[in-house]
């Protein structure tokens, strides 16, 4: 869920990887052998990634991503990776290259690639992104990142891509047993972080009770390809081009098929940006504007539901890449994505979930 922006200036050398031969032999077969190589850190995926440079050369990026999916078997033999519908081998990521290349969005080039050993080589885009170097969102990027997304939801998208003669990709959709895996991550992870307790059955019930009866509301929503993670660590700012290549694109091979609101909320509550209440509201206004033949109100009530679902995830999320895979800087980011998760509790339709989470966890 996690991108490559801000994360150019953290290069280390490259440390032993058990697939170190297979790399090797990937990038000589490609003529990159004689390139240097450090390692890039900070992503909170499975996938690996290296800087490769060489004088006079544009930098590129390995990207290490071997096919697996994210964590053990959770329910019928199914890992969460594979009941969210998160990528597990570099294949998604080269079709909805191709997809969005395709559509005219600006998005890395593949300049050499092993789909069956999960190896990429891809264009380097650059390092400077939509907030400073404090991590304050810059207003009129975040602006221009909304009117990519909204020129990206006017199109139409088939959940069939075929990337190459021989091979194509199916988008999943962003179904019932996602949406839920995804929420239960509060129940597992979040609950018992913040009151030292598990839940108990009585709120697990309500909980599932609260989540399944919005899940129609959910996937009854206008429908496009959703990219799922798009926010301030994978939008590239591109101050020389024009229109929606002034926001280019990386880390979307989670993209499944979903509510257009789902994106909007994703960059509108940045859980990695204090973005303000107030521009919070503009941007979703900007959206709105920039596609007029929707519904204003019916949109703002499944965006107030997607952010709560969204904020749901993540506070299960950063607690489990704190306890289960000691990556403990997500931790910092919890009284945000708290505040935003407060915010969304206003709309009318999540008065339910409201009373839960203060029954549960206090939350107000």
């Amino acid at each position: 869920m996690v991108g490559l922006a801000g994360l150019f200036d953290k290069e280390d050398t490259v440390t032993a990887d058990p697939r170190e031969a297979i790399i090797k032999q990937f990038l000589a077969e490609n003529d990159f052998q004689d390139w240097s190589r450090s390692h890039l850190t900070g992503d909170a995926s499975t996938r690996a990634y290296e800087l490769l440079r060489k004088e006079n050369e544009a930098d590129l990026i390995l990207m290490n991503a071997p096919a697996m999916p994210d964590g053990p078997p959770i329910e019928n033999g199914k890992s969460y990776s594979q009941i969210a519908h998160l990528a597990e081998n570099v294949r998604a990521y080269v079709a909805m290259t191709h997809m969005l290349k395709s559509g005219g969005f600006r998005v890395p080039d593949i300049k050499a690639s092993d789909l069956d050993k999960g190896l990429l080589v891809i264009e380097h885009l650059g390092s400077e992104g939509i907030v400073t170097p404090e991590r304050k969102p810059i207003g009129d990027r975040y602006m221009a990142s909304i009117e990519t997304l909204a020129r990206f939801h006017d199109r139409q998208w088939a959940p069939d891509i075929q990337y190459d003669e021989q091979h194509s990709y199916t988008l999943n959709p962003f179904d019932h047993d996602a949406i839920m895996v995804e929420t239960d991550l509060l129940l597992q992870w979040y609950v018992a972080y913040r009151q030292n307790r598990s839940v108990t059955q009585g709120e697990r019930d309500g909980f599932e009770e609260i989540w399944t009866s919005l899940v129609p509301r959910i996937t009854g929503a206008e429908q496009t390809v959703m990219l799922r993670d798009y926010h301030s660590p994978n939008i590239i700012w591109k101050a020389q081009a024009e229109g929606v290549d002034r926001t280019a694109l990386i880390d979307f091979q989670d993209a499944l098929i979903g509510p257009t609101a789902y994106d909007v909320a994703s960059i509108a509550q940045d859980a990695r940006v204090d973005v303000s209440g107030a521009l919070e509201d503009a941007l979703l206004e900007h959206y709105l504007n920039q596609r007029p033949n929707i519904d204003d109100t019916a949109f703002r009530e499944i965006y107030a539901i997607l952010t709560a679902q969204r904020a749901t995830k993540i506070l299960g999320i950063f607690v489990r890449l704190s306890q289960r895979d000691h990556k403990h800087d997500y931790l910092a980011h919890l009284p945000r994505v708290e505040s935003y998760l407060a915010r969304s509790l206003r709309h009318p339709v999540l008065a339910p979930y409201a009373n839960w989470l203060k029954s549960a966890v206090g939350f107000s």
